[in-house]
Order: structure tokens, then sequence, then C-alpha cells
């Protein structure tokens, strides 16, 4: 019997939501396994003047745990 878990994550890049995303996603990819899904939350800039510096995600991210039997490490 397989159990999922659902962790939050934030996230930021200067170029997109896309690249701040995709950083949420390799960050988490190298503690956890199995993330089968992603939702996003919210997504927010950080401006200064007329200019946006930064691109802010929060991610809700859906990885499945292992049985006891099956253990990642």
């Amino acid at each position: 019997m397989w159990v999922s878990k659902v962790n939050e994550l934030i996230g930021s890049s200067p170029e997109s939501f896309e690249a701040a995303a995709r950083e949420v996603l390799a960050r988490a990819n190298r503690t956890l396994r199995g993330i089968k899904g992603i939702q996003v939350l919210e997504k927010r800039v950080k401006v200064e003047g007329d200019e946006i510096l930064e691109y802010r995600v929060r991610l809700r991210l859906v990885f499945e745990m292992a049985p006891e039997a099956v253990l990642h490490w």
C-alpha cells in the first residue's frame, strides 16, 4: 500500500515564475523521491520602482511514501 505526502515549498527567480518553480522542483528532488504532482498555490513578484526584481511561487508538492517494506535508503 502506498501513501502520499504533501509539502509546501517557496522558491524564487529573477527570471520568471516558471524558473522559480523549476528551482523548487530541482531542490526538492535532491531530498524527496517519488514526486507525482505540483500545485501552484500562489505567485508574487518583488518590485522596486518600475522593475520586477524577483518572481516568487508557493508550490504544493505531492509525493509517494514507500511502504515500510520498501525503503529508499
